[in-house]
């Protein structure tokens, strides 16, 4: 029992508020005179017969003296562990209110096991400086464990959960209607991957189709077989798969790659693709030619996340066909997208290259080789080589952590073709990153090939924009961050190209936002430099102001091509599942007004956007999209919200409908059948599933709210969160003869365990009566009788507790 002093008159004293047992153990010797509270009167301190005669059971004055503690039996609490909480568990304790540290105790609180025997560990006696501090106030059980007594962290991936098997379908939808007059125009894009795992087996086929006023167009983006061989470390890839090499740029290539887990981390990046449109526009995202997303975005700043690129190492084209008519393209440079330093390990590949897009070509054999390893804590060097049947390269790249926070990394490659033509060339490298305190981040790279340099790609395939002139001839991208506690964020970011022809473009990037109290400021531009783009350059200010807990006023300028454009509206997040919003804007060039009506829907299942659009021009669009995924297993069909990753776990909470749950992707629901998809799950790491206990019924009553899965790459990990119903049930007794009982005599069982006390009004509340045994209640002068009620044979669930009248029964 932990004891708590605080100060009176200049004596310490216990504090009865530290522990609600203790305080009412004070109030029992303050409502008897001092003697009955001397210590010689029994062994508890308490005089027996006063206690009787005082209507107080003397057994229930010791139970409350010895420490706050749980009654005997299992009760669901809320553990934590040296500080950090680890869910709510069903916990067991003895007669004296002693903890059972028992396998699932153990499991839930990551502590290490004294024995593999099953049932109450004597994890006290192997632990003795353990603190075990019970508050049944709150619920709640602390525990205080030297760190020796923790579970180490897994180090060996072989150890965590693997197998499952699953069908998926991922889908990202949007379309377009325009009309303007007479004239009308469509478009519609759908970005699918559909697949399944089986035995740690991750297979995959990713797709983009695209339908522009009746023409259709499809680019099939890859189709492989992946598996992670835990012993190894290794990933074996098969089948349409990108051509994985730390040095080297990559390539699609029909055939077979095994390459480092690690790897993975770096071969799936995903791209931040950044730009404002200037209407309702259709934006396409290519990269050696071959179309890798669509999508559709409203009139300003955009952000494209995770956009999954064919490899790290190419450029980014994008291309923004605006819905007033007209469309401009800009280049992203693959350095601006971020390098990074590439995992260790290694990566051997052998296979066909795949033509992607619409070039033309043969497809030859080619081997592909790399290596990456730490020199020194500081340096890690790379190496890489790549043959084809008239081509060749090889390469090396030197990452450097020259000091805090600080990143250099130099690359060259070194090309000879014998395709189309006979040419040798050399491209070189260099980015660099730094931090320079809390505030300012910079970073830095150029890129720079002589003129005979070539990828794989351009040497095997001729496109119509190939011709030596127009490839880029050096590259040099600039970023810097600056953030500020109350003058916000800052972020600007330059980029430019120039070819072999002497053309060069430039692009510009910068943003900043921060909060005055309540109010949010924020401002984009965005510069085209170089040619026929000066009339793109953008501007956009933004101001937000709040109108109570979830509703927000919107004003914003915007500049485009020297036409300005003011606008007004109102946006309101009404719960987690549904938002909208309205707008009308100004256009200072034809003095038009264009209002906008949108919604943005969480409906359990599927990702909802829709908007209309019309101004006095007799113009008006219509835009919606839909993304999510399906996950097809052996008890039926999921939906998920959110896109399903390589790895991922399948949660039941019973057969109850509509259960939120946090998960690392966001909240989900459970369907009608109590299931729900946990759409990623870190692979070889932890990832916290916990159900929000609001959304249980009322009668329903859960064992341990979170769970922490931990499972191998392709796993389809499977949680079952124990789910029961309890029956709370409100009494009012009395005897035979009709009398109520009086106030504080106690409940307990058949066997003696102690369950509750007789409250003012003759009043027992019992906390769950569903296989309840028979239950006594005895008084303080020791009689004793048998409590009788019946309820009907179904409990109502929208309330938390049940009344009903019931007879105490003498034997």
């Amino acid at each position: 029992m932990k004891t708590v002093l605080s100060y009176r008159d200049g004596e310490a004293v216990p504090d009865p508020s530290a522990s609600p047992a203790l305080a009412l153990a004070l109030l029992l010797c303050a409502l008897i005179p001092a003697s009955v509270c001397a210590e010689d009167s029994s062994p508890s301190g308490f005089d027996a017969q006063t206690l009787q005669q005082r209507g107080i059971d003397p057994q229930l004055a010791s139970l409350l003296l010895s420490a706050p503690r749980y009654a005997a039996g299992q009760h669901t609490v809320n553990l934590r562990v040296n500080g950090q909480r680890r869910g709510r568990l069903a916990v067991n304790f003895d007669q004296q209110g002693n903890l059972c540290f028992d396998r699932a105790l153990l499991d839930a609180a990551n502590l290490l096991p004294p024995n593999d025997t099953t049932g109450c560990q004597d994890f006290l006696a192997q632990y003795p400086q353990t603190l075990v501090e019970p508050d049944p106030a709150t619920l709640t059980v602390s525990l205080v464990v030297p760190t020796d007594a923790l579970r180490p962290v897994q180090q060996d991936i072989s150890g965590y959960q693997t197998g499952g098997f699953a069908g998926l379908l991922n889908y990202d939808l949007s379309g377009f209607y325009n009309r303007f007059g007479d004239d009308a125009s469509r478009f519609g894009s759908a970005n699918t991957e559909v697949g399944f795992n089986a035995g740690d087996w991750i297979v995959r086929s990713r797709q983009v189709q695209t339908w522009q006023d009746g023409l259709s167009r499809s680019t099939h983006l890859e189709a492989y077989a992946q598996r992670t061989f835990a012993s190894h470390q290794a990933v074996l890839q098969a089948g349409q798969i990108n051509l994985y090499n730390p040095v080297l740029s990559g390539a699609q290539i029909t055939g077979v790659q095994v390459l480092t887990e690690h790897a993975l981390q770096e071969q799936g990046q995903g791209a931040l693709i950044q730009g404002i449109a200037n209407s309702p526009a259709q934006v396409e995202v290519r990269q050696n030619g071959a179309l890798i997303h669509s999508t559709v975005v409203p009139a300003g700043p955009f952000a494209l996340t995770d956009v999954r690129r064919l490899n790290t190492r190419s450029d980014v084209e994008v291309t923004v066909k605006e819905s007033v008519g007209g469309e401009r393209r800009f280049t992203v440079p693959a350095a601006m997208l971020g390098l990074g330093l590439p995992a260790p390990g290694y990566s051997v590949a052998a296979g066909r290259v795949r033509n992607v897009g619409d070039a033309k070509g043969e497809d030859p054999w080619v081997v592909s080789g790399g290596w990456t390893g730490a020199l020194h804590p500081q340096l890690t060097l790379g190496t890489g080589v790549l043959a084809a049947s008239q081509y060749r390269s090889v390469g090396a790249s030197l990452g450097w952590l020259p000091w805090l926070d600080s990143q250099i990394q130099l690359s060259t490659q070194v090309s000879n073709s014998q395709a189309q033509e006979k040419v040798s060339g050399v491209q070189t490298d260099l980015s660099w990153s730094q931090r320079l305190g809390e505030q300012w981040s910079i970073s830095a790279a150029n890129s720079w090939r002589s003129i005979g340099y070539r990828e794989l790609e351009e040497s095997t395939y001729a496109r119509d924009d190939n011709n030596r002139d127009s490839r880029y001839r050096d590259q040099q991208s600039l970023n810097l961050g600056w953030s500020h506690p109350r003058l916000g964020a800052f972020s600007a970011g330059v980029s430019r190209s120039a070819n072999f022809a002497g053309d060069s473009s430039s692009r510009a990037l910068a943003s900043w936002g921060t909060s005055i109290g309540a109010v949010s400021l924020s401002a984009s531009a965005e510069w085209q430099m170089g040619g026929r783009q000066q009339q793109d350059n953008a501007v956009y200010l933004n101001i937000s102001v709040p109108l109570g807990e979830s509703r927000r006023l919107r004003s914003w300028v915007r500049n485009s091509g020297g036409e300005n454009r003011t606008g007004l509206g109102l946006t309101e997040q009404i719960d987690d599942q549904l938002s909208y919003r309205v707008s009308a804007e100004h256009d200072s060039s034809d003095h038009q007004v264009e209002t906008t009506l949108g919604i943005s829907a969480l409906p359990r299942y599927s990702q909802l956007d829709l908007s209309y659009s019309r101004s006095d021009a007799e113009r008006s669009s219509y835009q919606g999209g839909a993304r999510g995924g399906v996950v097809l297993h052996g008890d039926g069909m999921t939906f998920s919200p959110y896109p399903v990753r390589d790895t991922f776990a399948l949660v039941s909470v019973g057969d109850m409908s509509g259960i939120k749950l946090s998960t690392p992707s966001g909240p989900v629901w459970t369907d009608w059948q109590g299931r729900a998809v946990v759409p990623q799950v870190a692979a070889y790491g932890r990832s916290p599933v916990e159900v929000q206990t609001r959304s249980l019924p009322r009668n329903a009553d859960i064992n341990n709210g979170l769970a922490m899965i931990s499972a191998g790459r392709g796993a389809v990990d499977r949680v079952e969160f124990g789910v029961g119903l309890t029956r709370r049930l409100l009494l009012t007794v009395s005897t035979d003869q009709g009398a109520p009982l009086p106030a504080g005599a106690s409940v307990s069982s058949a066997e003696g365990e102690f369950i509750t006390l007789v409250q003012e009004g003759s009043q027992v509340f019992l906390p769950n009566v569903l296989g309840q045994s028979t239950l006594w209640i005895t008084t303080p002068q020791g009689s004793r009788c048998q409590l009788r009620y019946s309820l009907p044979e179904k409990a109502d669930p929208s309330v938390y507790f049940e009344t009903a009248p019931a007879r105490c029964h003498a034997p």
